[in-house]
């Protein structure tokens, strides 16, 4: 699949991504040994392409990659000499899973959010550091969460300054795995066991079988696709917020086979983006039927039908009173996740 951001090969097919993932970061027998930085002392030491890059495997440490970039950001004068390693921003390899080991980084495989930088400066980033995919540009509190609070509110987003800033979760649970992708600069950073432990939960109790489950916040679907994983016959994936739907439409795309999935309707033509009445942008056959809507969950109900789980995720700063009363009209049973 071509990526809907930058055109490339972002969009991995998940099978052969979950095949190679313990060795996607994985040192080989040549890598350099951990550079041992002080990160929270000056980092005197300067950084290029060739410090630290394997000879064999052709990848680096993650501190070698931070670090190329501290050093770019001090000769350009944008950030002091005596400018500390954490100072750099947050760095989001583009598979992201648990990794036991500091991750050797290939080319294009990590994505910057940073809380001060230009857009010039975020191109010479791009430009110079081949492990770079892209840089974004983080606005207001790392705190706040980007995305759709409600629909009533103005949508939190950070910006893409340079390269592309679509990544990767994977998400593992007791009855399989997915590929979730995601546009990180207007989808919030999460990755949350305590949410897949909830859904196992169903699973274990024999709750998903031939269910049928809507994912009310679905974000970019993890929830109600890992539902689909787990043997419901019927999932309804909804958000209010566009880009979280375009990449929960992606993932059902993209984990088709996993999921046994196949794509019969979608709906190009669509760009509000704040959701009122449930628009239905995509419909997909197989195992296990599955929409996803564009809409307020209060007004889902009609849209919908009768459901037998109902997820309500909502942000940390939302009260979910609201929503779980409007869920009891159309749910025998709502899970808050």
């Amino acid at each position: 699949m071509k990526c809907p951001t930058c055109g490339g090969d972002c969009v991995r097919d998940p099978e052969l991504v979950l095949d190679e993932l313990f060795q996607i970061y994985l040192p080989c027998r040549s890598c350099p040994p951990d550079p041992l930085y002080d990160k929270k002392a000056p980092l005197n030491e300067k950084i290029y392409s060739d410090t630290g890059r394997c000879t064999k495997c052709g990848r680096r440490h993650l501190d070698h990659v931070v670090g190329h970039v501290l050093t770019l950001l001090k000769e350009s004068s944008f950030f002091p000499a005596d400018a500390i390693l954490i100072e750099v921003g947050t760095p989001l390899i583009e598979f992201g899973f648990q990794i036991p080991y500091p991750p050797r980084l290939p080319e294009k495989s990590l994505v910057l959010i940073m809380d001060s930088i230009t857009e010039e400066i975020a191109g010479i980033i791009t430009a110079k550091v081949p492990e770079i995919k892209g840089v974004i540009r983080r606005k207001g509190h790392p705190s706040n969460c980007i995305g759709l609070r409600d629909t009533d509110t103005t949508p939190h987003t950070y910006e893409l300054l340079s390269g592309c800033d679509m990544r990767c979760d994977v998400v593992s649970s007791i009855f399989g795995e997915l590929c979730i992708y995601k546009n990180q600069s207007v989808i919030h950073i999460e990755f949350n066991n305590t949410k897949i432990k909830k859904i196992e939960a169903l699973y274990i109790k024999g709750e998903l079988d031939n269910a049928v489950v809507v994912d009310g916040f679905c974000g970019p679907g993890t929830l109600g696709l890992l539902c689909a994983l787990g043997g419901a016959k019927k999932v309804i994936l909804n958000d209010a917020w566009l880009p979280a739907v375009r990449n929960a439409i992606l993932n059902l795309k993209a984990n088709s086979a996993l999921l046994g999935a196949k794509i019969e309707f979608e709906l190009i033509d669509h760009d509000n983006l704040i959701g009122d009445e449930p628009v239905l942008m995509a419909k997909a056959g197989g195992r296990t039927e599955i929409l996803v809507y564009h809409g307020d969950i209060r007004k889902l109900a009609v849209a919908s039908g009768e459901c037998d789980i109902c997820l309500i995720d909502t942000f940390p700063s939302v009260n979910p009173a609201e929503y779980l009363l409007a869920c009891r009209d159309f749910s025998k049973k709502t899970v808050l996740i």
